[in-house]
């Protein structure tokens, strides 16, 4: 995203997340995957089964519950007051995040549909990097990349990482934003070592906000509600922490 809208450095941020993705096949997941995780495992289960409710049922619970919650924080906490300066200028547009995230979910239903193919991007990095196991050296030296080189399930993830820069695009340029500025980037090496510890950090736990956060959590899995929560819970530990250093609640400074 941060690429297709022109962000400083956010190239670099891309090179650090394929140097993530050779780092884990690598180094990584040989000790990682030694033992797979039996089929029982309760990271591997759906909610619905451990509750022995039907799918649908919960789903739609869950569905209704969650947008119900998005439109209602929208309404007292509209997403206009953040693009309004404290002088009353009006720094730049934006499109209604509770309608954005149904649309989200209406893609995911698509390809689900379609393709039998859930969403997400840090798989698309990891396409790209298989393009390597072509070549017959690189093909015995990361084996377990080799998966990831062909067919049309790999082909999508990479056409939908492709769209998603698009998209980037042409929501920057239709609001005049394009590029962004400086201050919304990071430095070159803040950049790269964010790419690589990102990408690291969901080949590990076997998805990015996307795949666990999104894909994941619409199908109930209790190992992607584990991450997601264990993904947000991050962040605000990281926001409270750097509010009480820095004093800087709004993150203008960031």
């Amino acid at each position: 995203l941060h690429r297709g809208s022109g962000l400083p450095n956010s190239f670099i941020t891309c090179i650090g997340g394929i140097c993530g993705v050779l780092f884990y096949y690598l180094f990584l997941t040989e000790r990682l995957t030694k033992q797979e995780l039996s089929k029982s495992s309760i990271v591997l289960q759906q909610l619905p089964d451990l509750m022995g409710v039907k799918h649908i049922y919960l789903n739609l619970i869950f569905g209704l519950t969650f947008i119900s919650i998005a439109f209602i924080l929208e309404y007292f906490f509209p997403y206009e007051n953040d693009l309004i300066l404290s002088d009353g200028f009006q720094i730049s547009s934006a499109w209604s995040p509770a309608l954005c995230g149904v649309g989200i979910g209406l893609l995911q239903l698509f390809f689900m549909i379609s393709f039998k193919k859930s969403l997400g991007i840090s798989t698309g990095f990891t396409v790209i990097v298989a393009q390597a196991c072509r070549v017959q050296f690189f093909k015995k030296l990361i084996p377990s990349l080799e998966s990831f080189t062909y067919g049309i399930q790999n082909s999508l993830t990479l056409l939908f990482a492709l769209a998603a820069i698009a998209g980037s695009f042409i929501s920057t340029v239709s609001t005049n934003q394009f590029p962004l500025n400086e201050k919304y980037g990071a430095n070159v090496w803040s950049s790269f070592f964010g790419g690589f510890l990102l990408l690291v950090g969901a080949r590990c736990a076997g998805g990015c906000t996307s795949g666990q956060g999104i894909s994941g959590v619409s199908h109930l899995l209790i190992g992607s509600l584990i991450a997601t929560a264990a993904m947000f819970g991050g962040g605000i530990v990281f926001a409270i922490g750097y509010g009480l250093i820095t004093n800087d609640w709004h993150f203008h400074d960031l």
